[in-house]
């Protein structure tokens, strides 16, 4: 089966209503078809950034068909050493930290941000890398 981890950029994506680029994979998440994950801080940033009940609810429920990788030592060290290397964000270099760790594709519309990290795998609907 295959696996990847969404950015966050994915379930903004969701939240905006912008799911005709998503609706394939989501479809594809639910019927198993693929394993999808996300990092803890991922989740971080989708509830810090929304105020309104309807929308914590979509997170809530899109979530429930997702595994949360959580952080831990290792993840931390690895994204830090990432964040000086290629000067990301720290949500950003938490993620690549993560799909690099796990080997696991990294699924963004973000590919500016991620395109030059040799230690991880791109996922993109419209490109594979």
């Amino acid at each position: 089966m295959e696996k990847i981890l969404l950015d966050t950029d994915f379930v903004i994506d969701l939240l905006r209503g912008y799911t005709k680029r998503i609706n394939n994979l989501i479809t594809r998440i639910e019927k198993g078809q693929i394993k999808a994950f996300i990092s803890l801080i991922s989740v971080i940033e989708l509830y810090a950034g929304e105020d309104s009940e309807e929308k914590e609810t979509i997170i809530t429920e899109f979530l429930s068909l997702l595994d949360i990788i959580p952080l831990d030592f290792i993840l931390s060290k690895s994204a830090g050493n990432i964040k000086r290397k290629y000067n990301l964000s720290l949500a950003d270099a938490i993620i690549a930290a993560t799909s690099s760790y796990y080997k696991i594709k990294l699924f963004t519309f973000n590919l500016k941000h991620f395109q030059n990290i040799p230690e991880i795998d791109l996922y993109h609907p419209d490109k594979q890398f």
